[in-house]
């Protein structure tokens, strides 16, 4: 079981050292990559190499969910959350 731990959290270390634009950029390149393969007559690499989009959207995903981000924008929400908490009041 602590194998198991041990890859996960490594996993997870390994994605928070990216930035979440790093995830779509990746999709973006994959999706030219994928354009610049199939016009170039290589089409079976070109539909390939376009499935990666939405891995890379849904591993960024997957991170968000399991580990919500301490970017700035989690800042001013939970920010607002207070105000609007204290506003009720």
């Amino acid at each position: 079981m602590d194998d198991m731990t041990d890859r996960k959290d490594a996993f997870m270390s390994s994605m928070e050292r990216a930035p979440a634009q790093v995830y779509w950029l990746l999709a973006m390149a994959s999706i030219v990559a994928s354009a610049l393969l199939f016009l170039g007559g290589r089409r079976g690499s070109g539909l390939f190499v376009g499935q990666w989009p939405s891995t890379f959207i849904a591993l960024a995903l997957f991170y968000k969910l399991l580990r919500p981000s301490m970017e700035s924008g989690r800042q001013s929400i939970s920010g607002a959350t207070r105000e609007v908490a204290e506003a009720l009041r």
